[in-house]
């Protein structure tokens, strides 16, 4: 262990010596991009399923989010394993032949082409063959939103090895123009493929030792074998692979580099959220590396309004400069290390970064739904742009975004004044800089009031109630100033202009109604009532928070540009726990 953490602690002070020096230039080689679609949801319709758009913009490979892995049929394994016209025979192959079109059109266009796999998911016939043989124990991520169908799978069972490999060998032998796979084992989401069942192979009481297992058949059947590449993605939950420096290490040190095959992290130790530090298992070890960023994050507006995210993915986000409690989102107020790398442009020096996976759409469950991608383009231009040339600055880049969607220099001055404000807008709006954070309470389309009580109950023990309240305001008027600077802005695009200021005044309602919220959170309880002192104060918020959502009504209702609405229901539609529910509260409380 001592080891581990002796090297970690040398990796740092190589980069930060590194970064003394000056970047050369530096094109890393794989610039890709994935749309995930909602579970359960039609497909997006975007420019970004189209392989000559992805072209134009710099990309090489694209990550598709296709099911592949469920479009076999195991007859090699044992022939009518998935019994000969049968209604999940049938399901599997009119499955693969969409796959097949798919993946013609975008190999036309020059891509190379990764789908995003679940290993191990299995049709039901061979559950109802080989189940005993292959289950694990345990739950699986995901499995409260999959059904019955979620299975733990034993991946150190002779079994589940050899259908495995099988697996493995059909999918290229059906699709051999893939160029190679992107694992996922982390979560797993059956809504869209109604015949298979499965799940993670890897368990939580022995993950080192199924993870070291797992990489080395696909490491041996894909890279060494076929000459195929794999993106082993860390992505889980907790304190492991995707989070810890000494897991990632314990892992991949067991597994022999090879130039085929690469791991994929997200670039925040953690989901793609704000008060959240860099992940420190980016540029250490002995395999490359592509870094997963989300352009649209599904608890931050998903592009409905300004959020610009390429400038904290290159630099580091503006808390970074202070140490940050990773497994709770609460600032300590310390300076960080200046050793520690905040950004990716911090630890290129290393060599093991060597792709960009770019997310312009997916992450999340429903809306909003966006009807222009103006925020979703500038976050991968600037990403990719980046990742062709990391001798650029972030600042450079995004003029040239600015000319190519026809600013002067003036114009782009305003519009790059939009997004850097979007930065803390967002931010302070959201969550807080005072105590712990729960950063899902406001995610997708929806407003989860519940998740923020030991939240609210820190804040009152401390006494913070006026300074959050006042990050709050400053949060609204930074919205305000983005609004206001919209309204200033002149480009012959009249749809990109309308675009554009539709979703600033989406998000100064958004976060103007936020600041309610947390006025009413932080003065209302309801198992305690309503105090004479506060009765006017929560009377006035609540009249401001019914007047807001008109006028965020109106907006979506006269503006044919403006994303869909938020809902006043908690994750998944959910009263319970909603702001809905809470104002419900709140309005009977004030009647007595």
């Amino acid at each position: 262990m001592k080891s581990i953490k002796f090297r970690i602690a040398l990796l740092h002070l190589f980069v930060a010596s590194c970064c003394l020096t000056t970047q050369a230039q530096q094109r890393m080689t794989y610039v890709m991009d994935m749309v995930h679609n909602n579970p359960g949801e039609a497909p997006y319709v975007t420019k970004y399923n189209d392989g000559a758009y992805l072209a134009s913009q710099g990309y090489n490979s694209v990550v598709t989010h296709w099911h592949i892995n469920c479009a076999v049929t195991y007859d090699s394994f044992k022939r009518n394993t998935v019994r000969r016209q049968s209604s999940e025979r049938e399901w599997i192959e009119h499955h693969a032949q969409a796959i097949r079109q798919k993946l013609d059109s975008l190999k036309q266009a020059g891509l190379e082409v990764y789908p995003f796999t679940d290993f191990l998911v299995f049709p039901k016939s061979v559950w109802d063959k080989y189940g005993d043989d292959i289950q694990g124990l345990g739950s699986v991520a995901g499995d409260g939103h999959s059904g019955n169908r979620t299975r733990r799978v034993n991946i150190q069972s002779a079994m589940t090895q050899k259908l495995l490999r099988t697996q493995i060998d059909e999918i290229f032998t059906e699709f051999p123009q893939l160029d190679g796979l992107v694992i996922r084992f982390g979560e797993t989401y059956l809504q869209d493929t109604p015949y298979h069942m499965g799940g993670s192979p890897i368990s939580d009481a022995n993950a080192i030792d199924d993870h070291v297992l797992f990489l080395n058949i696909l490491r041996e059947e894909v890279c060494v074998k076929r000459g195929k590449k794999v993106f082993y993605r860390t992505w889980d939950f907790g304190y492991r692979f995707h989070c810890n420096p000494e897991f990632y290490l314990q892992v991949t040190d067991r597994v022999e580099p090879h130039p085929l095959l690469l791991f994929s992290i997200k670039y925040q130790q953690g989901d793609f959220h704000r008060n959240c530090p860099f992940n420190p298992t980016i540029g250490i070890g002995q395999h490359r590396q592509v870094i997963e960023c989300q352009a649209r994050m599904e608890a931050y507006g998903k592009a409905a309004h300004p959020y610009y995210t390429a400038s904290g993915v290159i630099d580091g986000w503006p808390e970074t400069q202070f140490e940050i409690d990773w497994a709770d989102y609460r600032l300590t107020r310390q300076l960080r290390d200046p050793q520690k790398p905040r950004g990716l442009k911090d630890v290129l020096a290393t060599g093991l970064v060597d792709g960009m996976m770019t997310w312009s759409h997916g992450g999340g469950w429903q809306g909003p739904y966006i009807k222009h991608e103006i925020w979703t383009d500038l976050n991968c231009y600037v990403l990719t742009q980046w990742s062709l040339n990391t001798s650029l600055t972030e600042e450079e880049i995004f003029y040239r975004f600015a000319r190519l969607k026809g600013f002067d220099t003036y114009n782009a001055n305003l519009f790059r004044q939009i997004a850097l404000l979007s930065i803390e807008a967002v931010r302070k709006g959201q969550l807080n800089s005072y105590t712990a954070n729960q950063v899902w309470w406001a995610r997708d389309e929806f407003f989860s009031v519940r998740d923020n009580r030991e939240v609210i109950r820190e804040i009152h023990q401390k006494g913070l109630e006026e300074k959050v309240l006042q990050e709050k305001r400053e949060a609204v008027a930074l919205w305000e100033q983005i609004e206001a600077i919209s309204r200033q802005l002149e480009n012959k695009d009249r749809t990109l202009l309308d675009a554009i200021r539709v979703s600033c005044t989406y998000g100064r309602i958004k976060y103007e109604l936020i600041e309610q919220m947390w006025i009413m959170m932080l003065n209302y309880a309801p198992d305690e009532g309503i105090t004479a002192a506060k009765r006017n104060l929560l009377a006035d918020a609540l009249r401001r928070y019914d007047a807001l959502w008109q006028e965020w009504r109106t907006l979506y209702r006269e503006q044919p540009l403006c994303a869909t609405l938020y809902t006043d229901l908690a994750f998944r539609n959910n009263e319970k726990g909603s702001i809905q529910e809470f104002t419900g509260q709140l309005r009977e409380a004030l009647e007595r």
